[in-house]
């Protein structure tokens, strides 16, 4: 192999090498999926999957527990929720509305799609409340019944950047 025949190769293996780290990066317009473990009272501790995604300044989530929040059936679209992410430059987003998908007593339950208003490079996290705050994380009100839950750490494997 001649001399410019391996340079050349070192540069395309190198190329690739540095462009490898850039493709695991995912683009705004991609979903990302992170978990999270909220406490919710008296309905126990969950891991909560988030899946979010962004479309012209809107982000939307969609929420999945890992256990059942509640000891009888769920319809269908019966879940008003507000999940609050942590901006990394400073202050929350909010994503709020009122869909899920019908769950029997003591199923996991998915609820979305949430949405909220993002920036592009927004890095959002969970929100993590000071121990005796007021606020929370995730506010549920499942038929009339109003619960919320608390982030006990952040996601893995890290924000969600739109």
């Amino acid at each position: 192999m001649s001399t410019t025949a391996v340079a050349t190769a070192g540069l395309l293996l190198g190329g690739i090498a540095t462009a490898a780290p850039a493709t695991a990066v995912q683009s705004a317009a991609a979903s990302q999926t992170v978990t999270a473990r909220y406490d919710c009272g008296a309905y126990g501790v969950t891991d909560l999957t988030i899946e979010a995604s962004a479309s012209g300044g809107a982000g939307s989530v969609r929420i999945s527990t890992s256990g059942g929040l509640a000891p009888f059936d769920i319809p269908a679209d019966s879940i008003s929720a507000t999940l609050r992410l942590e901006r990394a430059a400073g202050g929350t987003v909010a994503f709020s509305g009122t869909a899920n998908d019908a769950a029997a007593a003591g199923q996991p339950v998915t609820i979305g799609p949430l949405t909220g208003a993002v920036s592009a490079g927004d890095s959002l996290d969970s929100y993590v409340p000071a121990a005796g705050a007021t606020d929370v994380s995730l506010s549920l009100n499942v038929l009339g019944i109003v619960n919320s839950c608390n982030a006990v750490g952040k996601q893995t494997p890290g924000p969600i950047v739109f």
